[in-house]
């Protein structure tokens, strides 16, 4: 689970992929299942973590 994790993560942070093309190519069953398990292990949807990068990125540059 932590490597399926990881890589929706690097994805997240490195590819325009929509977050239901990541959680499938990730091997989650489903988006909804990704969202909640995503959200367990670091406190913010898929969409939020995507966001918040987007916004550092935005800062530094």
């Amino acid at each position: 689970m932590e490597y399926r994790l990881n890589t929706a993560k690097q994805l997240l942070d490195d590819t325009k992929m929509s977050i239901t093309d990541i959680s499938y190519h990730c091997g989650f069953s489903s988006n909804a299942y990704f969202g909640k398990i995503f959200r367990e292990k670091y406190g913010m949807t898929p969409l939020q973590y995507r966001n918040r990068n987007i916004d550092k990125q935005d800062v530094l540059n």
